[in-house]
C-alpha cells in the first residue's frame, strides 16, 4: 500500500566502505538511514556499499534505497551484491575483480579464499578430490537435503566445477523432505517454542478479532475482553462490560505492549489496520464512554483510533454507521467503510481521514434494495478498493455505472481515487445468494479478495459452481484481470494475506467436511474448525489444515480471526478464538471459556 508520489530513481549515491570511526556522519547516516533534508515519500535511490571499481563487475550489482513515508530520509540499501571470496568452479566472478577462478599463475595449493582479502586462488595439483567451499547459507550444510558437493583438479591445474552440492530450495509439501533445510518442520506444522503457540487471556472471555502483519516483521492482534486480560506481559483490568484490545506481538512472540480503550459499557472492534511507520488503526462501535478519545455514545456509535507505534493514542474520530473495515496508506492516511442505514435499506459509506485524523471527505452509495461493504484497502497509488454484497442496483457516483444484480445478492469490487470518485466497478453472481469478504492488495497493485456464494461465480477465469454455500478466494491483477480463483465448501469467508511473490494464505471457518485442494480435511465432530492453506502464485495448493478439536473431545468451537505471513521469517502467524479444545499437532489446547489462540505455523 502506499501514496501517489515518485517511484523512480533519484540522485545516485554510492556507499563505499571506508573503514573508520565516523563512517556514518561522512555518509550523511543516521543508525544505517541516510538523512537529506528531504526526498519524495516511497521514491528510490541507487547505492552501493562495495569497493566502487566493483560495482557492476562480475557478480556485484547495485541496490536500491527507499525513502520513508514520512519524506525524511531512506531505509536500507537492499538488493546489492557486494565482493565475496571467489569460490572455484562456479564459472562466477565472486570477488568481481573482473577474472573467473582466476589461479596464482604459479601452480601451488590454493589459499583459504578469506586469508588473503577474498582474491582467490584456484590452481591446484591435478587429481586432488576435496570437498567444495559450501554456496548455501551458514547453518544450513548437513541440515536436511542440503548437503556440501565435492570438486576434482582437472590436468590443467584448475578446480572443476562444484558436483553434488544441495542447497536449501522451497519446500515441496507433497515430499517428506526437507527441501528448505530448516530443520523438518513440514509444510504448515505448528512450529514450537517461544509465548506463541498457546492459549492467551485472563479471567473472562476474551475473543480476537483481527491480525495484521507490520513492518519489520512484529504484528497486531486486536480484540474484545471481560474483567481482565493478559498476554504474557502483564494482567490488564477493566470495569467496562465489555472493552476492546490492541496489542504489538514482536517477531520473537513476546507482547510489546497492550492498549485497552473502554471505559464504561460495550465496545467492539471490527477490524484493523497498520502503516509503514508501525502506527495502527482500528475501527469498531461502541455503546459508553472511551475516556482516551472524548467518544461517549447512548446509542451504537462508529468510531476509528489511531496509536502510535508504541501504542499511544494519536486520534480518535467518530464515524457514520457501522464500522466494517479500515485501511490505511503509506502516507498514514485512513479509510473506513461502513454500513449506513436507511428507510429503504442498508447503503455504503466510505470515510478518509488524513494522517492527523482530519475527515477529509465521506462519501455515500446506494441503490434499491440493501448495499454492504466487507472489506477495503488502499493500493500503491493510493487509491481506494473496497468489495462487499449488495441487492438491487449500486451506483458508486454520479457518473458511475449502475451495476444490477443477476438475483438475490451478488458480490462488488469498486476502485475509487483519492477523492473518492469512482475509478472502475465490478460485479460478480448469478441468481442464487453471493457475499463479499475479505480484500487485500499486493505491491504491485494485485487484488486478492474473498467471499461466499451459491451457484455460479464467474470471477473472469473458469466460473465456480457450487450447490450449497461455499468460501471462494480469487486473485486479480492490477487490471484486475483473473489470475486465479478457488472455492471450498464453507459458510463463511476466510481471512487473506498476500505474500510478495502474489502467493496467498487463507485461514477460514468450516462447519463440516471440506477440501482446499490437498484432499480431504475431516474435523472430529462438531462444532466449528479452523482452516488454514498456502496457495502459490498460480493458485495452486500448497499445503493446506484443520485445526480441529483434540481427540477424545467433541463440540466446541474454533474460528479465525486474521492470518499475517512472515515467509521471509519462516512462517505464518495465526489468530482465532478457542471455545473447548484443539489440536495443536499432538499438543492440546483447552478453554474453560473463550480464549485467543495465536500459533506460528510452518510456511
Amino acid at each position: 500500500m502506499g501514496a501517489r508520489g515518485t517511484t523512480g530513481l533519484g540522485l545516485r549515491f554510492t556507499l563505499v566502505a571506508l573503514g573508520c570511526a565516523g563512517c556514518n556522519a561522512l555518509l550523511g547516516l543516521e543508525d544505517g538511514i541516510l538523512v537529506e533534508d528531504g526526498c519524495a515519500p516511497l521514491s528510490t535511490i541507487a547505492c552501493y556499499s562495495g569497493p566502487p571499481a566493483t560495482e557492476g563487475v562480475g557478480a556485484c550489482q547495485t541496490g536500491l534505497m527507499r525513502c520513508n513515508a514520512a519524506g525524511d530520509g531512506y531505509g536500507p540499501c537492499e538488493g546489492e551484491v557486494t565482493p565475496a571470496p571467489e569460490r572455484c568452479g562456479n564459472a562466477a566472478d565472486d570477488d568481481c575483480d573482473g577474472e573467473i577462478d582466476e589461479a596464482d599463475g604459479d601452480g601451488g595449493r590454493p589459499e583459504d579464499p578469506a586469508a588473503d582479502g577474498g582474491s582467490a586462488v584456484c590452481a591446484c595439483t591435478p587429481g586432488t578430490v576435496e570437498p567444495c567451499p559450501y554456496g548455501g547459507p551458514p547453518g544450513t550444510v548437513g541440515v536436511g537435503a542440503c548437503s556440501a558437493g565435492q570438486r576434482a583438479c582437472g590436468l590443467d591445474g584448475r578446480w572443476g566445477a562444484c558436483a553434488g552440492e544441495v542447497t536449501p530450495r522451497i519446500e515441496d509439501c507433497t515430499t517428506p523432505a526437507d527441501e528448505d533445510c530448516n530443520g523438518g518442520w513440514d509444510c504448515g506444522a505448528v512450529l514450537p517454542g517461544g509465548p506463541l503457540g498457546a492459549l492467551l487471556g485472563g479471567a473472562g472471555q476474551e475473543r480476537a478479532r483481527a491480525l495484521a502483519a507490520g513492518p519489520g516483521g512484529f504484528a497486531i492482534l486486536g480484540g474484545e475482553f471481560e474483567g481482565s486480560l493478559d498476554l504474557g506481559a502483564g494482567q490488564v483490568a477493566t470495569g467496562a462490560e465489555q472493552d476492546v484490545f490492541v496489542a504489538r506481538l514482536d517477531p520473537d512472540g513476546a507482547v510489546a505492549w497492550t492498549r485497552r480503550l473502554v471505559d464504561e459499557g460495550r465496545g467492539s472492534l471490527q477490524a484493523l489496520a497498520v502503516d509503514l511507520e508501525g502506527e495502527v488503526a482500528i475501527t469498531g462501535e461502541l455503546v459508553g464512554v472511551m475516556s482516551a478519545v472524548g467518544l461517549t455514545a447512548d446509542a451504537p456509535q462508529g468510531f476509528v483510533i489511531k496509536l502510535d507505534a508504541g501504542g499511544g493514542l494519536r486520534w480518535g474520530a467518530r464515524l457514520p454507521g457501522r464500522p466494517q473495515d479500515v485501511a490505511v496508506s503509506a502516507a498514514g492516511e485512513v479509510v473506513v467503510v461502513s454500513t449506513l442505514m436507511e428507510p429503504s435499506g442498508t447503503d455504503v459509506a466510505v470515510t478518509k481521514l488524513s494522517a492527523a485524523g482530519l475527515q477529509l471527505w465521506t462519501h455515500q452509495f446506494g441503490g434499491a434494495g440493501n448495499q454492504e461493504p466487507t472489506g477495503v484497502a488502499m493500493d500503491p497509488r493510493g487509491d481506494v478498493v473496497m468489495t462487499g454484497t449488495f441487492e438491487g442496483e449500486l451506483q458508486l457516483g454520479e457518473e458511475a455505472p449502475r451495476l444490477s444484480s443477476a438475483g438475490m445478492s451478488d458480490v462488488f469490487l469498486a476502485k475509487l481515487d483519492e477523492r473518492g470518485e469512482h475509478v472502475a466497478s465490478l460485479a460478480f453472481g448469478d441468481g442464487r445468494r453471493q457475499h463479499g469478504g475479505d480484500i487485500e492488495i499486493g505491491p504491485g497493485g494485485e487484488i486478492a479478495l474473498s467471499g461466499t456464494f451459491e451457484g455460479l461465480l464467474d470471477l473472469g477465469g473458469s466460473a465456480l459452481f457450487s450447490e450449497g454455500m461455499s468460501a471462494f478466494v480469487a486473485e486479480l491483477g492490477p487490471a484486475r484481470e483473473h489470475r486465479f480463483s478457488r472455492a471450498y465448501p464453507a459458510e463463511r469467508p476466510p481471512r487473506l494475506a498476500l505474500e510478495a511473490d502474489g502467493g496467498l494464505v487463507l485461514a477460514g471457518d468450516v462447519d463440516g467436511p471440506t477440501n482446499l485442494g490437498g484432499g480431504p480435511l475431516d474435523g472430529a465432530g462438531g462444532g466449528s474448525d479452523i482452516v488454514v492453506a498456502r496457495l502459490d502464485a498460480g493458485g495452486r495448493h500448497v499445503w493446506s489444515k484443520r485445526l480441529s478439536a483434540a481427540a477424545g473431545t467433541r463440540g466446541g468451537s474454533r474460528s479465525a480471526a486474521g492470518v499475517a505471513s512472515f515467509v521471509d521469517r519462516g512462517h505464518i502467524l495465526l489468530a482465532g478464538t478457542l471455545e473447548g479444545s484443539v489440536d495443536l499437532d499432538g499438543v492440546t489446547a483447552e478453554s474453560t471459556w473463550s480464549d485467543i489462540l495465536v500459533a506460528r505455523l510452518s510456511p
